[in-house]
């Protein structure tokens, strides 16, 4: 009977951790992802307003309402650089975490590695053991068929 890998916890734990990066990571890209969503929202918004401002300024308009477009296509771009900030950061903090997750599965790599090289040693072990047994047996019966001419 093989014994027990006895790093078993310690690959029960690099597991979990693998699979809490690997969640974490997943998070990380779906707050990236809605970043750039909002960025896409922005610059859609951007252009519609561009439109309407190229619309207003052909049927003409006055001085007022031009000043008015022009401080808000103002205060959009600032809003544009700023979820681009936004995006920046999203990227990096999935990028540390994709590091982390790397970190972990090299880790649980490790007692892999470990727990085969465990397996094929009890499996090389059990052999052992069996082949005695056989041999054991195999003297034992050879011994009972033995006739007292034999011996």
């Amino acid at each position: 009977m093989p014994r027990r890998f006895p790093l078993q916890p310690l690959h029960d734990l690099a597991n979990n951790r693998v699979e809490a990066a690997a969640q974490r990571l997943a998070l990380l890209k779906q707050q990236w992802q809605l970043q750039e969503d909002k960025l896409k929202q922005l610059y859609a918004f951007q252009d519609e307003y561009r439109r309407r401002l190229t619309h207003t300024v052909t049927q003409g308009v006055g001085m007022m309402l031009m000043r008015d477009f022009q401080v808000f296509l103002c205060k959009i771009e600032l809003a544009i650089r700023q979820q681009q900030t936004e995006i920046d950061r999203a990227k990096l903090r999935w990028e540390e975490g994709q590091h982390v997750w790397l970190e972990e599965r090299r880790k649980l790599k490790t007692y892999d590695v470990l727990q085969q090289r465990h397996q094929r040693s009890e499996g090389v072990r059990d052999g052992r053991i069996e082949q005695r047994e056989q041999d054991e047996h195999a003297r034992n019966s050879h011994s009972r068929k033995r006739t007292p001419e034999d011996r």
